[in-house]
């Protein structure tokens, strides 16, 4: 063997020495409280990660695999307690440890992160002129979604008792009809919660003359220029609508989840709701679809202009 020779066989079997006396270090630290973990493990590129213990590198190791399997696996195979419903929780098989308000400008490509807020940010593209492309996952937690209800009827004016708690003066006639000209808000917390938009069916019955109807979110301007639906003299007629939901701000969070309802000619009006477009957790387990546990925000009261 020559000395060049001898002298690779020697470095090699160090290098060796020294990762199997790590992992060694790793695995008593399991056992032995202090062992392993007291500082911070430095490995050089290609070095074992020890468990347990921070692990410190100068750069990121690519992990190549040639197969069709996934390049890496990672497994909690521990659970604990049930949940109401019998639901098994999972310990979680890995963290994203929060850190900024947002990801690097200079992430590359494929990078994630969460922020403080607790969203995941991923770029998108290789930064070029310094910057890069970052995106916010969309996760139950800050995105909508549309809800499918149980079709509910939140208003009907032909009967005294499907009004709810009402200031009818100088809104209704003697016969509950709304009065033309004039709009009616109604609060849907019965059946959402916070929600951002909501679909359903106006319906007019017998109205005096012929005219149009509008559903709008309450507190903004009524507008001028559309309609929700068209109507006939002494004509029932039904149509679809999507509107937009608002709130109450100068009465805080009693009025929440309001609708307006605008006629021009004086009518019976009758208002059934859908579905929603609603985040997580905001539609009253009563009214939804699916099976779930929901905040439900109880009131139900109506508000008028």
């Amino acid at each position: 063997m020559s000395e060049a020779q001898h002298e690779q066989d020697s470095i090699g079997r160090r290098r060796l020495l020294r990762r199997a006396s790590t992992v060694a270090a790793g695995v008593a630290g399991v056992g032995v409280a202090g062992v392993a973990g007291a500082t911070p493990a430095q490995a050089a590129a290609g070095d074992p990660v020890v468990q347990g213990a921070t692990n410190v590198v100068d750069a990121a190791t690519t992990l190549r695999n040639t197969g069709a399997r996934a390049t890496l696996r990672l497994q909690n195979v521990r659970t604990y307690d049930q949940g109401p419903g019998g639901e098994v929780y999972a310990e979680p098989a890995l963290q994203l440890v929060p850190s900024g308000t947002t990801l690097s400008n200079l992430a590359e490509a494929g990078s994630m992160g969460m922020d403080v807020e607790g969203n995941i940010w991923i770029a998108t593209s290789q930064p070029s002129d310094g910057d890069n492309e970052r995106h916010v996952v969309h996760t139950t937690a800050n995105s909508n979604r549309i809800v499918p209800l149980v079709p509910q009827r939140v208003l009907d004016t032909r009967y005294a008792s499907s009004r709810g708690l009402v200031r009818e003066t100088g809104y209704l006639d003697a016969s509950g009809r709304l009065l033309a000209g004039r709009s009616i808000s109604l609060r849907l917390t019965d059946h959402l919660y916070y929600a951002d938009a909501v679909f359903g069916t106006l319906t007019v019955v017998q109205p005096t003359l012929g005219g149009f109807a509008q559903v709008y979110p309450f507190g903004t301007t009524r507008p001028t220029d559309f309609s929700s639906i068209n109507f006939a003299p002494n004509q029932i007629v039904s149509n679809a609508f999507v509107c937009g939901i608002g709130r109450d701000q100068e009465t805080g969070s009693w009025a929440t989840d309001l609708i307006s309802i605008y006629t021009n000619r004086t009518t019976h009006v009758i208002l059934d709701i859908t579905a929603a477009v609603v985040g997580a957790g905001r539609v009253n387990p009563r009214s939804a679809m699916p099976v779930r546990a929901n905040r439900i925000d109880v009131g139900g009261k109506a508000a008028w202009e």
